[in-house]
């Protein structure tokens, strides 16, 4: 009679204390301010930091686009007319040294036909080569300080987003392994990892170089009568082009085959975890379980905003070089066709050589921008 006195008090300890700690979890789970994991989540994951890595110029421009921080909401103020208000002032503060550098040009172009224009009237023809060389000249001295200028910045600016994609690849990493992914994770953190280090020193130690000498055989080509060198700065262009090319076509067709493949495993181990918490934890596993898909859920949302924050940051830090270089490309373009109306074709070949230049370093520019945007819309859209 004893036993099953104390069997049945033990039986009613143990539902009471079962139905208690159910009720528990169900009201933790009722109660769990998802705004308040929101910011628990973005201040452990580190992404709070990011913004305070962007140059001061990429962070002008963001702060053009009313985009202050990474949280989620920091893109919800985020149209179409900022985004052309911020280029805009972007265009008007590089455009006046290029206009500036035009019409030095172009004077020098109306100069030179002047007075190749009194070869009629007695004018040499040592005088009149004299003249096209000292007109040569006086436009590779104008011209050459800032082509130069867009080279070195082609270096910062590689420089500046790899320095930027080394503390953002982690903090993302963390938060697609915290909602489930962790072979995404990983895979995507060492890809991404190795291709920043790997970019940036190609850029600084073969394209750089070669940019460089291309320049110095284009102003070498320009000065001399006996050499022309429009050919080789054409070919480089082209095949910078087919090079840039095929290296995105492979980087994105591994980066998307890779993701579908980890995602698909993340998916399996993450529905496993679910079936497990639900199923195997006794009592309170489908409150839990309910718990852990909110966590996740928050987790995803961190993850979308920062993702998208992180590629207009990126887009911040390139587009200012992007458009200075077409600002000149187009001043370059705009200084052959004076100098097809003159017949002067020294000096245009010339600035159709530094044209080419400018043009790939453009290219090289916009080709890393869309590499680090796609690799990280590519790890977010597969990530869920």
């Amino acid at each position: 009679m004893k036993i099953k006195i104390s069997f049945v008090v033990l039986f009613v300890l143990l539902l009471t204390s079962s139905l208690c700690t159910s009720a528990c979890a169900e009201e933790i789970y009722n109660n769990t301010d998802t705004e308040e994991i929101l910011t628990r989540l973005y201040r452990d994951s580190g992404a709070d930091e990011l913004i305070n890595i962007i140059p001061d110029d990429a962070r002008s421009f963001l702060s053009m686009l009313d985009i202050e921080d990474f949280r989620p909401d920091s893109t919800a103020s985020f149209t179409l007319d900022s985004v052309i208000k911020a280029l805009s002032y972007i265009i008007a503060d590089n455009y006046t040294e290029p206009l500036r550098v035009l019409i030095s040009i172009v004077s020098i172009i109306i100069i030179n036909a002047l007075f190749t224009s009194l070869k009629s009237g007695g004018l040499s023809v040592a005088l009149e080569i004299t003249l096209s060389t000292v007109t040569v000249l006086c436009t590779v001295t104008i011209i050459s300080p800032p082509v130069l200028s867009l080279i070195s910045t082609l270096t910062e600016t590689i420089k500046t987003s790899s320095d930027f994609m080394l503390m953002y690849i982690p903090v993302i990493s963390v938060l697609i392994a915290s909602s489930g992914k962790p072979l995404s994770a990983s895979m995507y953190y060492g890809v991404m990892v190795y291709l920043c280090s790997a970019l940036l020193k190609i850029v600084s130690v073969i394209v750089i170089p070669l940019i460089r000498s291309v320049t110095a055989l284009s102003v070498v080509g320009s000065v001399s009568d006996k050499v022309r060198f429009t050919g080789v700065t054409e070919l480089f262009k082209k095949i910078l082009r087919i090079t840039l090319t095929f290296c995105m076509s492979v980087f994105t067709a591994f980066l998307t085959m890779r993701s579908i493949i980890t995602t698909s495993q993340d998916s399996l181990s993450d529905r496993a975890v679910k079936f497990a918490i639900s199923n195997f934890v006794p009592l309170v596993g489908g409150a839990l379980s309910d718990a852990y898909q909110t966590v996740i859920s928050c987790v995803k949302v961190l993850k979308s905003g920062v993702g998208v924050t992180a590629m207009i940051a990126v887009a911040a830090i390139f587009l200012p070089a992007v458009l200075r270089c077409f600002i000149w490309q187009t001043a370059l373009s705009a200084g052959v066709a004076v100098c097809g109306i003159f017949e002067d074709n020294r000096t245009s070949s010339l600035l159709s050589s530094l044209a080419n230049v400018v043009s790939s370093v453009c290219a090289i520019e916009l080709c890393t921008m869309v590499m680090y945007i796609i690799s990280t819309t590519v790890i977010i859209l597969s990530g869920g």
